[in-house]
């Protein structure tokens, strides 16, 4: 967690707005902000990123076009809802086309002389905030669901396990830090691939592809890392890539990445072979199993 930031915490007698995008995440967020108490749950989804089935389970749901800042505030407005979460995926590429800001975003945009997803989201946030809002960090609710240090299935970590793991995290930790992205791939000493705008399960199968399997899977966050918009997160999907890119290993950030469904995606793994371990950032220690 960013030391130099102060996150709000969630108003549990206060409704709440959950802008959500793509996968389960959205899913997950909003039953465990139901089962915390939080009184009131109202959804903002992003037309052709959110699935539609989250309405049947908010108390209200708007929708919005990618873009759209001035609607969501007004639409939280609209709810009498103070405190919000981003959740969810959106395309990278959006920022590309398939957007459609509207004059909020338009300043955004011209303002920021580097538009990667932290600039851009974290600015986003603020606009949030200047409306009104209150943004929670994007785990909120859902502590129980961090990775913790250590082993996190049945296989254990190897001499050659540890060795990738830990050449990888250290330049894993240095391409977040430069914005590059948070995920890596290397196998016996080599780097395959670094996540890009493409996102991390493309960055996972081109990985696969050129090590032939085999491969060790890094997912990292950078320091500083602005929680109200973003936290690496693993779910089924995650699994899927893993298992098409024939990977042996995945090494995570203990106390920032998210699993969506901790125990079928770990038992999932570990049917796979694939060794899930988690990495303490000022430890930073890979003993063997």
């Amino acid at each position: 967690m960013n030391p130099l930031r102060h996150y709000p915490r969630p108003a549990l007698d206060q409704p709440l707005c959950l802008l959500a995008g793509r996968g389960m995440y959205p899913f997950t967020a909003l039953r465990a902000a139901r089962a915390a108490g939080v009184p009131r749950i109202h959804v903002v989804g992003m037309i052709d990123e959110a699935e539609a089935a989250l309405a049947a389970e908010a108390d209200s749901c708007d929708w919005v076009h990618v873009g759209q800042i001035g609607k969501v505030i007004d639409s939280c407005r609209k709810r009498q809802v103070s405190q919000m979460m981003m959740i969810g995926q959106v395309k990278p590429t959006r920022l590309f086309g398939g957007i459609r800001p509207d004059l909020r975003a338009f300043k955004i945009l011209a303002r920021l002389k580097e538009k990667n997803a932290h600039s851009l989201f974290g600015a986003i946030c603020d606009c949030f905030e200047e409306g009104g809002l209150s943004v929670l960090p994007a785990h909120s609710f859902l502590d129980s669901c961090l990775a913790t240090p250590g082993q996190l299935g049945r296989i254990a970590l190897d001499a050659s396990r540890a060795a990738d793991a830990a050449y990888g995290w250290q330049l894993a930790r240095e391409c977040a830090r430069l914005d590059i992205g948070q995920s890596l791939v290397v196998k016996r000493g080599s780097i395959l691939a670094v996540e890009g705008f493409e996102g991390t399960d493309r960055c996972i199968l081109r990985g696969g592809e050129l090590g032939r399997g085999g491969v060790t899977v890094i997912k990292v966050a950078k320091d500083g890392h602005d929680l109200r918009f973003d936290i690496p997160v693993i779910g089924l999907r995650t699994v899927d890539s893993l298992a098409a890119a024939k990977a042996r290993s995945l090494i995570l950030q203990a106390g920032m990445t998210l699993f969506i469904d901790r125990e079928r995606v770990l038992s999932a793994l570990d049917d796979l072979g694939i060794c899930v371990y988690g990495v303490d950032p000022v430890k930073a220690e890979f003993p063997l199993g």
